[in-house]
């Protein structure tokens, strides 16, 4: 096709715009093939037309030398031969015939010598008829062909010359001639040889020809006319409706609509086009609803990260519109150096087919239309349409969430109260000052301070005054301090300050500066107060060679000096009672876990949605014959530096299984108890306690393990193999002293806790303390949206009861719903308090 259309004169690109018409290619398709079948016809057509003109020819030469032969024989019936001879010769000259002669059965011309005129004489034996000779006008013809089948009595036909036609007419003895030549017995007398011209039929065939090629010519004009017309109505204006609509489509227009005019293929062909149309709106329509509603931005670029569409959450997130990013580089949204970064990246990307962003997180620095860096977490995917690679990025604003985690991790490190760094932190730091004193061949000094007469300020004027004392002693020290020096509140009146590169001189003159700020008046409110206190001093390395030891021998120091009044004294091992009583202690502690000298007492948990107490939390007492009752802080570390937490653990867990199936169970309560770190670290423990259940009813539902955060960290791996395993037994998991630790929602996540405890420290001031009030609330809601429910410990007034009731808190624990008590009185309680079952 392209090749007739370029040696038709056509250009190289005018032809390739005619052959991407659809029209014009099937015009010129249909014209081709109409035209084959026109010209096969017309050349069938044209044969059959020639043939029978020929045919009409032959028949004509036929009748007519049938009617010369008439025409002869009566000249002959009277034997005028010289008759025939002269009328032969006239018909030489009538128009069409090129020769007309009689021969004889040898061939020779009739009717020029007197050989006939001879034998009829002879015959009739009388000279009737004489003539004269006359010279022949063709040499004698052989016999054959033509003429040997006229001799056989059959007309032949000689058709060897194209502008002539020859007829040799057989001519038989009649009984007429007889008469005149009864001596030939043959039944032929000879053949009338007729030829014809054949100027007339050529012309008849040529004029044959033009009309029908004329008419076909016509016809092919006519009908490729009407073909085109009909396309043009019934395929070509439907397929053009059809491409001019996908054009509208593609170009963004949605409410296309083709009409439905016949119900035949390109009908159906509409009506497909038409559901997919509605199909693609109602599909767009509900991608848009969920883009445009996602309160995340949605990116989409190209593989060069050109940017291709953007959602409205976008322009909130950056501050740009959508037509002010379509078509701009994604970079434009970036902070460096991940600007810079980026077209390498994309590159290498496409080069390798590797990246560490493509389906993952993470979390970069954007940048606002304003100029202003913020965090983003980004999730970055990649799709196909088609060829064509497209990156889909979807990022939200992550400065609250980041906020809110640097405030819980800054809150399990620190003191909510005083903002010190906790026992943790200090911990850490002591690790890392005790490694870069081995490394660098210099002491440290850790003090340990207690406040003097702090315990009658709390009793006489309560909580409040006391805590404004903790917070105003933290200011006074710290300004004493040097930035590398910390200063860590342990709890209660107790502090510690970690001096790293300090002599023991230079220790002493630092805690008599501490004493002196310290013991300067306090003006709490309208109130001047007056406290002291009593500081403990310890050297590495020669007190103690890690954390422990200096934290113990400090503490036994401080003991000393408050004992004797002294406000400060260094660590003496020849006056460490406390390392004696500590021993005597151990020693103890085994045969009290032997002889049941340890008591339960229980304190009641009060779900916030009913008002009802649940469950209780066990809580270890020993009654010391000595000592009387110790409370858990006093034995418990003891026992975890020793191989004694495991009997212990195990007497808990024992007591408290009895206990509840003796009383709590008649009663639907839960028992919660205490795990330790070491527990944690045991792979065998999970087994112990599932024997303990067998032995006592064997129903794990009513029994919670409570474990600190500090216990899960001290060694994560293990301690989530123990509680899965646990927890696979049925067993209820508990978080206890939630913030304090070094854990987080992220490990919380991989563990199977149903319960988080957060810690009395947030939970006693969050009503004064606004940070205090936004970590429970972020606690409590984080804590939802990974279904667990949420203890609060440590309330003690109405206030903060109703208010963790309208923050959503599940359940409460603390003195002012009950203290711990014994079994006895706790069943009391719980028949008779407004808590009551």
């Amino acid at each position: 096709m392209l090749l007739i259309l370029s040696k038709a004169g056509l250009s190289k690109a005018a032809v390739e715009i005619v052959v991407r018409s659809l029209g014009t290619r099937l015009a010129l398709v249909l014209s081709s093939v109409l035209l084959a079948l026109v010209l096969v016809a017309g050349v069938l057509i044209e044969r059959q037309l020639s043939r029978a003109i020929n045919n009409e020819e032959i028949d004509q030469a036929k009748i007519h030398a049938q009617t010369l032969l008439a025409s002869l024989r009566t000249l002959m019936l009277n034997g005028q031969g010289t008759l025939a001879r002269d009328w032969l010769n006239n018909m030489h000259d009538a128009p069409g015939i090129v020769d007309v002669e009689v021969l004889r059965r040898d061939g020779a011309e009739a009717f020029t010598d007197l050989i006939t005129v001879g034998k009829v004489n002879s015959f009739l034996g009388d000279p009737v008829f004489e003539r004269e000779p006359s010279p022949a006008h063709h040499m004698p013809a052989s016999i054959s062909g033509p003429l040997e089948v006229a001799l056989r009595g059959e007309v032949a036909v000689d058709l060897r010359f194209s502008e002539e036609i020859t007829v040799l007419q057989p001519i038989e003895i009649e009984t007429e001639c007889l008469a005149c030549h009864g001596y030939d017995t043959g039944s032929m007398r000879g053949v009338l040889k007729l030829t014809l011209s054949r100027e007339k039929g050529a012309a008849r065939i040529i004029a044959m020809r033009n009309n029908l090629w004329a008419i076909a010519a016509l016809l092919v004009l006519i009908i490729g006319l009407t073909m085109l017309v009909v396309l043009r109505i019934n395929v070509l204006n439907p397929i053009n409706r059809l491409k001019d609509a996908i054009i509208r489509v593609g170009a963004g227009e949605r409410h296309v609509e083709l009409p439905l005019q016949w119900r035949d293929e390109l009908g159906q062909v509409a009506t497909v086009f038409n559901d997919m149309q509605e199909d693609l709106v109602a599909n767009e329509a509900r991608i848009r609803a969920v883009t445009e509603n996602a309160f995340d931005a949605i990116i989409t670029s190209d593989e060069r990260g050109v940017i291709d569409t953007v959602n409205h959450a976008v322009e909130k997130l950056f501050g740009y519109t959508p037509d002010e990013l379509i078509g701009r580089n994604v970079s434009i949204l970036m902070s460096d150096p991940y600007r810079k970064e980026h077209d390498r990246y994309i590159d290498k990307y496409l080069a390798s087919g590797k990246g560490r962003l493509i389906n993952n997180r993470a979390d970069v620095i954007g940048l606002r239309k304003d100029g202003t860096s913020f965090p983003i977490e980004i999730a970055l995917s990649e799709m196909f349409i088609g060829e064509q690679r497209y990156f889909v990025a979807v990022a939200r604003d992550v400065t609250e969430s980041k906020r809110q985690t640097a405030a819980l991790q800054y809150q399990a490190l620190h003191d909510a109260l005083t903002e010190l760094p906790n026992r943790s932190l200090l911990s850490d730091r002591i690790h890392q000052s005790i490694l870069l004193a081995q490394r660098e061949h210099h002491e440290l000094a850790l003090l340990v301070m207690d406040l003097d007469r702090f315990k009658d300020i709390n009793d006489t004027l309560g909580h409040q005054y006391g805590d404004k004392v903790l917070q105003e002693v933290s200011l006074r020290m710290r300004s004493a301090l040097r930035e590398s020096d910390t200063i860590a509140r342990l709890g209660g009146d107790e502090f510690a300050i970690l001096l790293p590169n300090t002599s023991l001189s230079q220790a002493k003159t630092l805690a008599d500066k501490l004493l002196q700020i310290i013991e300067e008046p306090l003006l709490i409110g309208e109130q001047v107060l007056h406290v002291g206190g009593s500081i403990g001093i310890t050297l590495y390395p020669q007190h103690g060679e890690d954390e422990v030891a200096l934290m113990q021998r400090a503490d036994v120091a401080m003991y000393v000096a408050k004992r004797g009044h002294h406000g400060s004294a260094v660590y003496d091992p020849s006056v460490d009672q406390h390392s004696l009583r500590n021993l005597a202690l151990l020693g103890e502690l085994r045969g009290a876990i032997e002889r049941d000298q340890l008591l339960l007492h229980y304190q009641p948990k009060v779900n916030l949605k009913t008002g009802k107490i649940y469950g209780v939390e066990s809580l270890v007492r020993w009654q010391h014959p000595r000592h009387g009752l110790m409370y858990p802080d006093e034995f418990v570390p003891l026992a975890e530096q020793t191989g004694l937490i495991a009997p212990l653990s195990q007497w808990a867990l024992k007591e408290g299984l009895k206990t509840c199936n003796e009383h709590f169970n008649a009663i639907g309560l839960d028992v919660a108890v205490n795990l330790s770190v070491r527990n944690l670290q045991d792979i065998n423990f999970p087994d112990r306690v599932a024997r303990l259940i067998d032995e006592h009813g064997g129903d794990p539902e009513p029994l919670q393990l409570e474990i600190t955060e500090t216990a899960i960290m001290a060694d994560p791996g293990r301690a989530l193999d123990v509680l899965n395993r646990l927890s696979a037994m049925g067993v209820k998991l508990s978080i206890d002293d939630f913030g304090t630790g070094y854990s987080s929602l992220a490990h919380l996540k991989q563990m199977p806790v149903d319960e988080l405890k957060i810690d009395k420290s947030f939970v006693t001031g969050m009503l004064e303390d606004k940070s205090d009030a936004m970590i429970v609330r972020s606690v409590i809601d984080l804590a939802h949206n990974i279904g667990i429910s949420v203890v609060a410990e440590g309330v003690e007034t109405q206030a903060v009861y109703e208010r963790l009731k309208e923050m959503g808190c599940d359940a409460v624990q603390g003195y002012y719903m009950g203290k711990p008590m014994s079994v006895d009185d706790l069943l009391e309680w719980a028949k008779n308090s407004e808590w009551r079952l």
